[in-house]
């Protein structure tokens, strides 16, 4: 009588366990899962899209006064509150053609900040040289602040408010916050994210509605590196391509994402000592 007491008990804690949903793990194929879900206090902020109410400025392009400008947006230029990814294969230019577009913004009088976390001061300044457009751009070389948490320099450094800013590259910076926390990929790619977004608001301290050009890896198949949340956040995905031998061999840029301007039009360039030329004809039935 004892043993089948117990075995009666048993059952019927794990039948009360299964009806209140306290089991461990998936409910079983026919177990019914009690979902109590608590009602959440917000205040939701719903508005007629004629209502929005948004600054002036933050609907501003910013001008480099180049060709690059058309393929961008519709408007011509970089819009304000506006993140460009750029993706490429290594040696393709995506550093230099960037790097022109941001000097040519900053000529115009706008606040520019290249943050450089693969090149070091000797390489910059012999790019310098054979690109001497490049003189005057704002820079900040992470190899300079490497006894600083990765995630402090970048928060202070975007925090001082800019215009736009160039990243070369994001792997660098997430990996660098990766081992300075102890964080896994995907909570440093989160605050790198928000870490954007949050500029993006004017959430500095010159209220200024950040954009930003970020540049990242690909795989050898030339696959975008990272996170559906750091791809959604991009309003535009760049791609830098070489055409093969047998279609000239030439150098293009794409948009395969644009919420600001045109898609799938390949705009060509080329590096010519210490000149960039854009809109080189190309091929348009390359692969």
């Amino acid at each position: 009588m004892t043993a089948t007491k117990n075995i009666n008990l048993n059952i019927n804690k794990k039948s009360e366990n299964m009806n209140t949903g306290k089991r461990r793990g998936r409910p079983r194929k026919n177990q019914v899962a009690n979902f109590n879900v608590a009602p959440v206090d917000i205040n939701f902020d719903i508005v007629k899209l004629n209502n929005l109410d948004i600054d002036p400025r933050m609907m501003e392009t910013m001008k480099s006064g180049m060709l690059i400008d058309d393929l961008i947006s519709h408007e011509g230029g970089v819009p304000c509150s506006t993140n460009i990814m750029c993706i490429g294969d290594p040696g393709v230019g995506k550093t230099t053609v960037l790097l022109d577009l941001l000097a040519g913004i900053q000529n115009r009088g706008r606040k520019c900040l290249f943050i450089s976390g693969e090149m070091g001061k000797k390489q910059m300044f012999k790019y310098t040289q054979r690109f001497p457009q490049f003189g005057n751009v704002q820079t900040l070389f992470m190899s300079d602040y490497l006894e600083h948490n990765t995630k402090d320099v970048i928060e202070g450094v975007m925090n001082m408010g800019w215009d736009l800013i160039l990243i070369d590259s994001i792997a660098e910076i997430i990996e660098g916050v990766r081992d300075d926390n102890k964080w896994d990929r995907k909570q440093a790619e989160s605050w790198l994210v928000d870490l954007c977004i949050k500029n993006n608001k004017g959430e500095n301290k010159l209220d200024k509605y950040t954009s930003f050009l970020l540049i990242q890896q690909v795989t050898k198949s030339g696959e975008f590196v990272g996170s559906n949340k750091l791809k959604h956040m991009t309003d535009a995905m760049m791609e830098m391509r070489r055409e093969s031998d047998r279609n000239g061999g030439g150098t293009y840029i794409n948009f395969i994402k644009n919420r600001n301007g045109n898609v799938d039009q390949k705009f060509g360039y080329e590096l010519q000592n210490d000149h960039i030329y854009y809109g080189v004809a190309v091929n348009e039935d390359a692969e």
